[in-house]
């Protein structure tokens, strides 16, 4: 029996080779194989995300500050910068090492003294470039080396390690014996876990709708074959075999085709810039996960022969003009809104209990709604071809194509469908939860700047005012003392006019310190301090300013703890430790960057209200880029299944020229036989995906429902315009398959 088995297959594999001649059977070969080998590509990938994901948060954990004490190593004192050049991300640390044995940073050969710098290649390659002019005053130092695969997320990421002798002084400076710890990003809400959900389902469900059509490609010719081999003695299980055989040559070469494309992907991947990935893709991240990779390499196989053998049902196994010619009953309703019914109890009821079974049914019914679309098509799409009638000759001759093939048709368009129904699902998601998100604050620059003496800081202030329209802008002088028992208060440093600006003081005199309604820790007169993070560096130092009397202050305002201290106060202090902050408008991108520049290393300047919490945006941003590669997906495979349906009409076109009818009108006969199905599966696609969001939003996470009608009609648009590109690519094929060379075909 067994082989019996495999010499069908086996059978099915030399007709899908040899049927109805050898270059015919080869083109039909091919489009079924790329048409799966895309569909594999994409599946691929998307088994590749765990492993992607997984490896660049390894790295980046191995490059984080650990101070824990470890023998034998000098610490270094480490600050942490994130900064931003042109609005691409530049993240680093600036360094200062202890002794001569500090601690290995991942991709670096050794950490930089000061005046150094080590960076990342995409970095250096910046700051070559004319692009980079207005950043390299931020790096006047020596370049000792570039950093390593080990120490970067991404070949495209902008990462430094500059050294400075005046780290270790700053308020967040930390002691670092080794670099390595854990990532620690906070949990999904249950909005974002839902927009994970429906997005990875959007984006995987057409590809299986694709490779599931990619195997009915060419359909009648084989299903001609098949019916002539039940003409010379072929039983029912043979004819279902040597199908099941057909489809499998088409889909195991449709694996290679994959796997080669996916290669190509891992290939182009680390030249890709766009935003939403980052700091880029290494090739080596690229690896599917093997509990993925498998199911997808057996199951596969497994799906395209049974769509064949599936697909039979509808042969009829009389002499073989017949079973072109032969008439099957209307199609029903009924079953066809079974996986509606179900896949909305599962969202309705199966939500609830612990995590993972939720999750379960929310993916379980989300694939049984979306699944539902191009079930219901074909039924749908034949209804409304048999109440089109009338009309121009291109009409009719599509709405009768229509009538006699509707299946045909109607797996045309489903990939198409099932993306818009989808796409509309998560449009809704997103809406309601980017209506939840905190509202962003007018954007706005602050500049933080760590000066190390009075003199430091009105160079500072002074080196900010020649910046254009700076001159006039207030720069608040700000800190921390503390006395020999560890206590801490704040300060606020500046003239008389600056502090009656900045705290409302009503009586000054400059010399002086006053007390802005604290309740806490006050410094007696003639006590010791020290400036924050003085001691840290060294224990034993000698403390660094004397505090004169503390006068209670009188202020306009509620009082804010700090200590007012006069300039003149300052002037016996032996060293101090100021920061010096200021607000600049973020609607010149030019002064911003001068601003970096000016601060350099010694500070930090933060963008407020020009972005959005991490972990959701990176949520939006890969949703986006799934959403558009299914659709170019879909546009891909209405072109393939358009490109097969010419060459398997191309005798009956031959026919329509060969009697007169210009190719004019069967160009616009085409444009018709893609628009009707269209227009039938936004029919379908729009309440599907709208049903679908009510049932996500209302059932599942408790949630008013939200409509965005602008996207509906930009994703309706987008849909119809893959079809008139489609239709435009494939007129040089309809000119050519029209020719009266193929009277000939058979």
């Amino acid at each position: 029996m067994i082989r019996r088995w495999v010499g069908d297959l086996a059978l099915g594999m030399r007709l899908a080779l040899r049927g109805g001649g050898a270059r015919t059977a080869l083109v039909r070969l091919g489009l079924t194989a790329v048409g799966v080998g895309l569909g594999v590509a994409v599946l691929l990938t998307a088994a590749s995300l765990p492993h992607l994901l997984g490896a660049r948060d390894d790295r980046s954990a191995a490059r984080i500050a650990d101070e824990t004490a470890v023998d034998g190593v000098d610490p270094v004192y480490v600050v942490q910068r994130s900064d931003e050049y042109r609005g691409r991300g530049l993240l680093g640390q600036v360094v200062q090492p202890t002794g001569p044995h500090p601690p290995s940073a991942p991709g670096v050969e050794r950490l930089p003294a000061p005046g150094e710098v080590v960076l990342s290649p995409a970095l250096a390659e910046l700051l070559r470039s004319p692009e980079g002019e207005l950043l390299r005053p931020r790096f006047s130092q020596r370049v000792i080396g570039t950093i390593g695969d080990a120490g970067l997320t991404g070949p495209n990421e902008l990462f430094f390690y500059t050294g400075s002798d005046s780290v270790a002084g700053q308020p967040d400076a930390a002691a670092v014996s080794r670099f390595g710890g854990e990532i620690h990003r906070r949990g999904l809400s249950s909005l974002e876990l839902l927009l994970v959900v429906v997005g990875a389902t959007t984006c995987l469900v057409p590809v299986f709708v694709f490779v599931v059509a990619s195997t009915r490609l060419a359909a009648a010719s084989r299903d001609r074959r098949l019916a002539a081999l039940r003409l010379v003695g072929a039983d029912r299980g043979q004819v279902r075999r040597i199908a099941a055989g057909e489809a499998l040559l088409g889909s195991l070469t449709g694996l290679v085709i994959g796997a080669a494309l996916f290669l190509v992907v891992r290939v182009v991947a680390p030249g890709i810039t766009v935003s939403a990935f980052g700091g880029g893709l290494f090739a080596a991240d690229i690896v599917p996960d093997w509990r993925l990779a498998v199911p997808i390499l057996l199951v596969l196989p497994v799906l395209a022969c049974a769509a064949a053998v599936f697909a039979l049902r509808l042969v009829v196994i009389e002499p073989l003009g017949v079973v072109r010619r032969g008439a099957h009953g209307r199609r029903r309703l009924g079953w066809r809104i079974l996986p509606v019914l179900a896949g909305g109890v599962l969202l309705l009821v199966g939500y609830g209990a612990d995590e993972s079974r939720s999750t379960a049914a929310v993916i379980g019914g989300v694939v049984l709604v979306l699944v539902a679309v191009p079930v219901v098509l074909p039924w749908l799409v034949e209804r409304v071809a048999g109440l089109l009638h009338g009309g121009s000759p291109a009409w009719l001759l599509a709405v009768r194509r229509l009538q006699l093939d509707s299946a045909t048709a109607a797996r045309l368009v489903s990939g198409i469908a099932v993306v818009l129904a989808g796409s509309i699902a998560l449009q809704g998601v997103y809406a309601r939860a980017e209506s939840e998100q905190p509202a962003v604050p007018e954007a706005t620059v602050i500049t933080s700047y760590f000066a190390t003496s009075t003199a430091d800081a009105k160079a500072f202030t002074a080196a900010f005012h020649t910046l254009p329209g700076q001159g006039d802008r207030q720069v608040r002088f700000g800190g921390q003392i503390e006395n020999d028992a560890g206590k801490q208060i704040s300060i606020l440093v500046g003239s008389c006019t600056q502090l009656r600006a900045e705290a409302g003081l009503v009586d000054c005199r400059d010399g002086e310190v006053y007390r802005d309604g604290s309740d806490g820790y006050v410094p007696r007169a003639g006590e010791q301090t020290w400036f924050a993070g003085a001691r840290r560096v060294d224990p034993a130092a000698p403390a660094q300013w004397t505090v004169p009397a503390v006068h209670p202050a009188r202020t306009t305002g509620d009082g804010t703890g700090e200590l007012l201290v006069t300039s003149g106060a300052l002037a016996t202090a032996s060293k101090v430790g100021l920061l010096l902050s200021v607000t600049v408008p973020a609607a010149d991108p030019e002064l911003v960057e001068q601003v970096r520049n000016l601060v350099g290393w010694n500070g930090e300047v933060a963008s407020l209200g020009t972005g959005r919490d991490g972990t959701y945006a990176l949520i939006t941003r890969a949703l986006s880029v799934g959403s558009v590669l299914i659709l170019l997906l879909a546009a891909g495979s209405l072109l393939i299944a358009a490109w097969e349906q010419l060459r398997e009409r191309r005798r009956s076109l031959a026919v329509l020229t060969a009697n007169g009818v210009g190719r004019g009108v069967l160009a616009r006969s085409l444009v018709w036989q893609l628009t009707i199905p269209v227009a039938v599966a936004v029919t379908v696609a729009i309440p599907a995906g709208l049903i679908l969001d009510w049932l996500l939003l209302t059932a599942v996470v408790h949630r008013p429902m939200a409509v965005d009608v602008p996207a509906i009609a930009l994703l309706t648009a987008t849909a119809a315009a893959a079809v008139l590109l489609v239709t435009a690519v494939t007129l040089p094929a309809l000119w050519r398959t029209a020719s009266t060379e193929h009277l000939r075909d058979e």
